[in-house]
């Protein structure tokens, strides 16, 4: 046995037991609490330029509240909506920073950016997505503030996260999205042999799916009556003993990872819904496809898909659920344009600190984020109360998955309109092959020892 040998395998038995260390670091489940605020802070080019905004009131404290949320490389994106007031909200759209030991938002790209009555700003962002194949952000921007002042046609806008830049923006033309009763709330992407090439969009208040082409620079919308509000009461949320009324239509969206179908559903409402993307790719195609997938726990908010599993904020329970879509396709034994959601379990609920889970959002490393907001005391009230207990909180949990776009680039290249299977599942934040391949290195080295 030489001494060089010995110390080989010494150094890949160092490494198999790192490995094999960090992978049984989380587990399904787990939680942290990242970031809570009682009420959001600004990163401000000056003291000065803060005290003036107060005094003119183009900022009102109180009346910031976090809506969406996005992760790239370990950066965390955020949308402030200019929801009930015309004025007070100095920022739509940041990146979370840390000034001083503490979290603040710092307005993204610019602060000429969030100029409101500014055409060429960002108006009302609700939500937004990030390809992590491109480093490209795609925000919606409703351009209506307080959902009563029309400033702006409701935009499509796309930043380079490497260059902080603006390179494309589309207005959408009033017949596909109606100035006077446009609510745009939630956004997927749609791959197509390894580019993007359709961006779906949930329109609240005109109860469709916004199409718009990325290749002709073209748009249209889809209407069905699943997309409206569902009736029976499904309105009234009842959280933590208190109901509330919420008559939103068709809000959450989430694609499958092969690209071949679309999940929404109404806050309004507890079914679920499916649609296939051959449908929403083609104008002319009518709703051909669209059913119902099943009944979820609670009425949902925000949705999101990962490998295997779409997560859903179920409100009235103050959790975060998922349908685990893969057990289901298994033990059905049957494909997912008739699978039914049978298999919901609770991830994490907690009647404090989990009041409404508003969107989701998936890191690299195995979490999903959600953010939670107590939004619908916000709603009813004069702004964020000023208490003790934290309104706004930034979870992630780790659920061994990522994004659906996880290596879209190079899983829909050969040309067919579904995907390829996604990568290994993660296990604490190693891939699996990652572990086969420092078993298969290790024995080599080893029966070279011996």
């Amino acid at each position: 046995m030489k001494p060089n040998s010995i110390q080989s395998g010494f150094a890949v038995a160092s490494l198999l037991l790192f490995v094999v260390s960090q992978t049984s670091a989380q587990k399904f489940g787990d939680a942290v609490l990242v970031h809570e605020w009682n009420q959001l802070e600004f990163a401000w080019p000056s003291n000065a330029e803060k005290e003036a905004a107060i005094q003119n009131q183009t900022y009102v404290p109180e009346r910031s509240m976090l809506a969406g949320i996005k992760i790239h490389k370990d950066n965390v994106y955020v949308t402030i909506p200019r929801w009930r007031w015309l004025n007070g909200h100095p920022v739509v759209l940041a990146k979370v920073v840390n000034t001083t030991g503490k979290a603040v938002l710092e307005p993204y790209p610019s602060w000429a950016a969030q100029k409101q009555g500014d055409c060429n700003a960002l108006q009302y962002v609700q939500s937004m997505e990030i390809d992590p194949n491109t480093d490209l952000m795609y925000v919606i921007d409703t351009g209506v503030i307080g959902h009563q002042l029309s400033l702006c046609p409701a935009k499509v806008v796309i930043y380079d996260l490497k260059t902080n830049s603006q390179i494309h923006k589309y207005e959408f033309p009033q017949e596909v999205v109606n100035r006077s009763s446009v609510f745009l709330n939630d956004i997927v992407l749609d791959y197509i042999n390894g580019t993007v090439r359709y961006l779906y969009i949930t329109n609240t208040f005109e109860q469709t799916i916004v199409v718009y082409d990325l290749q002709t620079q073209s748009s249209y919308k889809k209407a069905h009556p699943t997309m409206g509000l569902e009736g029976n009461g499904a309105e009234n949320i009842t959280i933590n003993g208190v109901t509330y009324t919420f008559p939103m239509a068709i809000n959450g969206i989430a694609m499958s990872p092969d690209f071949k179908y679309v999940y929404y559903s109404s806050l309004a409402g507890y079914n679920l819904h499916q649609v296939p993307t051959s449908t929403l790719r083609s104008k002319t195609a009518g709703t051909a496809g669209i059913r119902v997938v099943g009944r979820k726990t609670s009425q949902t908010d925000g949705l999101a898909h990962g490998n295997k599993r779409i997560y859903y904020g179920a409100i009235g329970l103050n959790a975060v659920y998922f349908w685990d879509k893969e057990k289901d396709l298994v033990d059905q034994k049957i494909g997912e344009d008739r699978v039914m959601m049978t298999t919901q379990k609770e991830l994490k609920r907690d009647n404090r600190t989990m009041e409404w889970p508003d969107t989701f959002a998936f890191d690299e490393q195995g979490w999903i984020w959600v953010i939670t907001s107590r939004l619908q005391i916000y709603w009813v009230s004069s702004g964020l109360p000023v208490t003790g207990d934290p309104f706004i909180r930034v979870w992630k949990i780790y659920v061994n998955e990522t994004s659906y776009l996880n290596r879209a680039n190079e899983r829909t290249v050969d040309g067919n309109n579904g995907a390829k299977t996604l990568s290994p599942h993660l296990v604490g934040g190693v891939h699996i092959i990652v572990i086969i391949s420092c078993l298969s290195i290790f024995s080599t080295a080893w029966s070279r020892i011996c």
